[in-house]
């Protein structure tokens, strides 16, 4: 019996060990196989042929490098507040293709900016590689970059908002910039029914005689300047409405048509864009792969300009994605920052769902940058319509609300312990839900340049990284480099201003019997004879 005793007491601690040990695998088990299958995820990206873009590295120093063709050939998304990292991390893509430039022929991209650091940053990468190239290469480069800067009062390009590209449908057309116009109106100058007919003939005929939005004034008030618009038109129906109707129109609603579309060219640079004799082809555009650098923000552009700038070039990509072949031999990227804009109107959340659930036949693909996304899609359904068809995502520093998708993949460590007061008693562990719960809360907390990735397509989990940091020089350099660019003609498939006043000053040859006879360089009182001067003649 003593043997026994003797025998259970060696052993007692031996047991104790093995069962400490057995229970601590269990407790870990599933931060192991978490570990496990991140680290297998990520050997097999790192493994894929053709070339790769580092995101970042995890908490346990994994490297992120994930094929480029898996990240532009998907629509994704990227949340976060201010400052946590969107425009850095959706840098690291860009900067890759940039890097292969003019090499990669089969990828072209674009970028549409309602705030204009994503806009000046791309501007700096392609700077950056053109200094790198010389002679054939170069030039190639150049020739594929395209600018448009809505703030730019030097180099322009004409962005004439009611020039039809062949693929458009005439009625289509004119409708959705109608729409458009309409419902991007501040809600205090929505247009009436009677004031939205009247500007639908005008645009029609405007746009038939192929003149741009900013002759709206003078057809309201310059009756010979409208006949001789009538004389060359072959629409028969518009003929009759401005034979019959026009003149029967009240004075309040032709003043107040004037009054809601006079804050559309207060901004010098917007309103000698909209003043151009063409608009970009963005079939064309994107068939070739060009880069196509867009920047809707500037300091004399208010928000509400700012936004029918953005829901005017949303409808323009749209018509322009369905009119690709499928399945073409070019894949095309947009990354669009302030995306929370485009779900403000019914026109602009139908564009979105189009371009969400069939673009992906076209050749054409979507990356989403955001705040407050769920805050911004009113329609639940169309919020469950674009976390269905995103195939990635990067959510850095949000709210528990916006970050409420990822929700199911957070990932859980099930060892993380409960506090426990009573020292006498052992520390329980969450459960696995309350620990995505607690992973969700801390998202709100996240450091810069922290958040989730969920490739959606090859993990039902999502993996915490760090993104790395672009140095992009200081900002005196920055500036100076991003400005060198801008305010160059030769670059960006742009014109300058004296040029584009030349055209301008053609144009009134052709169409008044009193052209401007002003110097180019006298803007001010050229555009202010263009667009005041028939206001006088309707007093």
């Amino acid at each position: 019996m003593k043997s026994l005793q003797l025998v259970q007491y060696l052993n007692a601690r031996r047991l104790k060990d093995a069962t400490d040990t057995y229970l601590g695998k269990l407790q870990s088990a599933p931060f192991q196989a978490s570990e496990a299958h991140t680290k297998r995820v990520l050997a097999e990206l790192a493994q894929s042929p053709g070339p790769h873009v580092y995101l970042g590295e995890t908490p346990s120093r994994l490297k992120v490098r994930v094929p480029l063709a898996f990240l532009i050939r998907a629509c994704c998304i990227t949340t976060g507040g201010t400052g946590a990292g969107k425009t850095m991390a959706a840098l690291l893509p860009l900067e890759a293709i940039v890097r292969r430039l003019p090499g990669l022929k089969t990828v072209g991209f674009g970028v549409l900016d309602a705030k204009g650091e994503l806009f000046d940053r791309a501007v700096y990468l392609l700077a950056a590689r053109l200094a790198e190239l010389h002679g054939r290469e170069r030039q190639e480069l150049l020739e594929r970059i395209v600018i448009v800067d809505f703030a730019n009062r030097v180099s322009l390009s004409p962005y004439n908002i009611l020039a039809r590209w062949s693929y458009a449908e005439p009625d289509f057309f004119i409708t959705s910039r109608l729409e458009t116009l309409r419902e991007l109106l501040p809600s205090g100058e929505k247009l009436s029914l009677r004031g939205a007919s009247v500007l639908k003939h005008i645009l029609t005929l405007l746009s038939e005689s192929n003149l741009p939005l900013t002759y709206l004034d003078r057809v309201l008030g310059d009756e010979p300047f409208r006949k001789r618009l009538l004389g060359s038109c072959r629409n028969e129906e518009l003929a009759l409405y401005f034979r019959t109707h026009f003149n029967a129109e009240g004075k309040q609603t032709i003043a107040a048509l004037r009054a809601r579309m006079d804050s559309l060219f207060a901004s010098e640079g917007v309103r000698l864009a909209l003043s151009g004799d063409s608009a970009p082809d963005f079939l064309r555009l994107q068939n070739e792969g060009k880069i196509v650098l867009i920047n809707c923000a500037g300091p004399t552009i208010t928000r509400g300009v700012r936004l029918l700038l953005q829901g005017l070039v949303l409808s323009d990509i749209r018509q322009a994605i369905f009119a690709r072949p499928n399945n073409p031999p070019v894949t095309y990227w947009w990354c669009a920052d302030e995306a929370q804009n485009f779900f403000l109107t019914r026109q602009m959340q139908e564009n979105l769902t189009d371009i969400l659930t069939m673009a992906r036949a076209f050749g054409t693909f979507f990356y989403f940058l955001c705040q407050n996304l769920s805050t911004a899609v009113p329609d639940a359904r169309l919020l469950e319509t674009l976390y269905t068809n995103i195939r990635w995502s990067l959510t850095l520093r949000s709210t528990q609300h916006d970050a409420g998708f990822l929700r199911s993949a957070l990932p859980v460590t099930g060892r993380m312990q409960k506090p426990e007061l009573n020292p006498f008693r052992a520390a329980g562990t969450y459960t696995p839900e309350e620990e995505r719960n607690i992973a969700l809360a801390g998202i709100a907390t996240l450091p810069d340049r922290e958040g989730y990735l969920w490739l959606k397509t090859l993990s039902d989990k999502a993996i915490r990284i760090r993104t790395p940091f672009i140095d992009l020089g200081g900002g005196e350099h920055f500036r100076t480099i991003v400005d060198s660019i801008l305010q160059d003609t030769t670059i960006g498939n742009r014109i300058t201003r004296s040029e584009y006043l030349d055209r301008i000053r053609l144009r009134e040859r052709q169409w008044t019997q009193n052209p401007l006879d002003t110097a180019p360089e006298d803007l001010d009182v050229q555009m202010a004879h263009a667009y005041v001067g028939p206001r006088q003649v309707g007093a």
